[in-house]
C-alpha cells in the first residue's frame, strides 16, 4: 500500500464506520460485500492515485459524477472524463476499472445524508490531488440523476475547521446576498462519525456557464470586496497586519517565517481599502455568465483583507497551469494589470499601492500555506523558498518605489 491507498482505507472508515476494504478485479472482498450486502465503489483511475470515487453499479450517478467533477478542468482532462462516461454507459467500466472498494453493510454516509434531507440520496465522490486540505466532496443524487446538491465531510484537525468555517461563511452569505453573484444556500450543518459535515445545494453551472472573462471576474471581486464595509486605512493601523503579524508569530521557528516577517515590516505604510475576500478563487470555485458570476467553496472567506486578492489569487493560479516560474514571471505583471483596472479603482485601491497589495497577498499566502502544512511537518515548503520568496522580494522593492513616487 502506498499513501495513497492508506488515505483511501482511513476515509473508507470515516464514510462508512462498516468498515471498507480495497481489492482487484473479482477480489474475495466481493464475495464479502455481497454476503453483507454491502457495495463496491470505484476508485478512478485507481486505488494508487484515486481522484473520484464512483459506485460501481449506478451508472446514472458515476456518469453525473465525473460530468460534475470535471467541471472547469483542461480540455485534456475533458476528454478523459467523456471517455470515461462512455465507458460507464456502455457498462465496460467495471471491467476496464479493476480496483474496488468494498463496503460492508450498515449505515454510512447516505444513510445520514438521506436522513439529513429526508429523501432517498446515491453519491459520488471527489478526492481531488494530495494536500493539506484535502477532504471528500459529494456530488447528492436523486435516484432519477437529478443533483441534489454537493456535501463535504472533514477527515481531520485542519479540514474541520474549514468545514465549519465554509457552514458560517453560507450563513453570512445568505444573510447578505450579493447583487451579481449567486452562492450555493446551506442546507444542512451537522456531524457524522464524530466529523464535520455540511451539504448545500448545487448551482446552476454547465454548458451556459464558461470561466470568467476580465470584466466579469473584477465585477465579481469588487462586490465580495464589498461584502462588508470598505475600510480604508494605513497598513501599519490596520486589524489585517495586526492579524497577520500574529498569524507568522504561529509559524514559530520556522526558517520561512523570518524573511516573511522582514518583508511585512519593511512594506510602504500606504493607505489600502480593506474588505472582504473569498480567499480561494479559482477556475474550479467560479463559472460566470454574461450577467451572473456563480461561486462556490467559500471555506476560506475573510472579511478584513487588501481588496484585491481574489483578483491576484485567481491570476496567479491561472498564470502556473503551464510552468510555476514563468507562470510567476508573468503573474508579476499580468496582476498588477488588474488591480490598476478601473473596476478596482472602484474600491477604492489606488496605483501606488498595487506593489504593495502584492506583496501582501505572497506575504498572506505563504503564511496560509506554511500554517496549514505545520501539523503534518510536510517538507513540501520547498516551494516557498523555490518561488514565493524571490518574488516576494523583487515585489517589496517595486511597491517602495511606487509609494515614493506620490510620497
Amino acid at each position: 500500500m502506498n499513501s495513497e491507498t492508506t488515505y483511501l482505507t482511513d476515509l473508507a472508515a470515516v464514510l462508512w464506520p462498516c468498515g471498507g476494504l480495497l481489492g482487484h478485479g473479482e477480489f474475495a472482498g466481493a464475495r464479502l460485500a455481497r454476503r453483507d450486502r454491502g457495495s463496491q465503489y470505484l476508485p478512478v483511475p485507481n486505488a494508487r492515485n484515486p481522484r473520484i470515487i464512483l459506485p460501481a453499479h449506478n451508472r446514472t450517478a458515476a456518469t453525473r459524477g465525473i460530468a460534475s467533477f470535471s467541471q472547469g478542468h483542461s480540455l485534456g482532462e475533458r476528454l478523459r472524463s467523456l471517455a470515461l462516461t462512455g465507458a460507464f454507459a456502455t457498462g465496460l467500466a467495471p471491467l476496464l476499472l479493476r480496483d474496488r472498494l468494498y463496503v460492508g453493510a450498515g449505515p454510512g454516509i447516505e444513510n445520514a445524508l438521506a436522513s439529513a434531507l429526508d429523501r432517498e440520496v446515491f453519491v459520488a465522490i471527489h478526492l481531488g490531488p494530495p494536500r493539506a486540505n484535502r477532504k471528500p466532496v459529494l456530488l447528492l443524487l436523486a435516484p432519477s440523476g437529478r443533483t441534489i446538491g454537493y456535501a463535504k465531510v472533514a477527515t481531520n484537525g485542519l479540514t474541520s475547521r474549514l468545514v465549519r468555517a465554509e457552514a458560517r461563511a453560507l450563513r453570512h452569505l445568505d444573510e447578505s446576498p450579493l447583487k451579481d453573484v449567486t452562492v450555493p444556500r446551506l442546507l444542512h450543518e451537522g456531524e457524522w462519525n464524530g466529523h464535520p459535515l455540511l451539504v448545500q445545494e448545487a448551482l446552476p453551472v454547465g454548458d451556459q456557464t464558461d470561466r470568467p472573462t476580465r470584466h466579469q471576474l473584477l465585477r465579481c471581486v469588487a462586490q465580495i470586496v464589498g461584502l462588508g464595509t470598505v475600510r480604508t486605512r494605513r497598513l501599519s493601523e490596520s486589524p489585517y497586519r495586526r492579524s497577520l503579524e500574529e498569524r507568522i508569530a504561529v509559524l514559530g521557528t520556522r526558517p520561512e517565517a523570518q524573511p516573511l516577517r522582514e518583508a511585512l515590516r519593511r512594506l510602504p505604510d500606504v493607505r489600502i481599502p480593506f474588505g472582504a475576500w473569498h480567499g480561494d478563487l479559482t477556475r474550479w470555485n467560479v463559472a460566470s455568465t454574461s450577467r451572473r458570476a456563480f461561486v462556490w467553496d467559500w471555506e476560506r472567506l475573510a472579511l478584513d483583507a487588501p481588496a484585491g486578492f481574489d483578483a491576484l489569487h485567481y491570476d496567479l493560479n491561472e498564470s502556473v497551469q503551464a510552468g510555476v516560474h514563468p507562470g510567476v514571471h508573468r503573474w508579476l505583471d499580468s496582476g498588477s494589470r488588474l488591480l490598476r483596472d478601473p473596476l478596482m479603482a472602484e474600491t477604492g485601491l489606488r496605483p501606488h499601492t498595487v506593489s504593495t497589495v502584492m506583496a501582501l497577498y505572497l506575504i498572506d499566502l505563504a503564511t496560509r500555506f506554511l500554517a496549514d502544512l505545520q501539523p503534518e511537518g510536510d517538507g513540501s515548503v520547498t516551494a516557498v523558498d523555490d518561488w514565493l520568496l524571490p518574488a516576494l522580494d523583487g515585489l517589496r522593492i517595486r511597491a517602495g518605489h511606487e509609494a515614493a513616487r506620490v510620497g
